[in-house]
């Protein structure tokens, strides 16, 4: 992909794998989104550490994105989480 195609990336979770996914994206130039159950507010420092690129939203404004990467543990998932854990098919 050229560097000039430039995409946004959401995270719903912002622990350490969705940071550093994150910091990859916001150093190639493109927009990251963050998300957390606990709200835009208290993302605030990780926003201004990985700069200009970098924003908080709601977990609906990061699925929006044009990439959007579930990264929060499985037990904030359950349905998904009891998915992995039996091998059970399903959405």
């Amino acid at each position: 992909m050229s560097s000039s195609h430039h995409f946004s990336v959401g995270t719903i979770g912002a622990g350490t794998a969705a940071q550093a996914i994150a910091g990859h994206a916001v150093a190639a130039g493109h927009h990251v989104i963050f998300s957390n159950s606990r709200g835009p507010e208290s993302l605030a420092a990780l926003v201004s550490r990985l700069g200009p690129n970098a924003s908080a939203g709601t977990v609906a404004e990061a699925a929006r994105a044009d990439i959007a990467i579930l990264a929060a543990a499985g037990t904030r998932c359950p349905r998904r989480s009891r998915t992995y854990r039996t091998g059970a098919g399903g959405s």
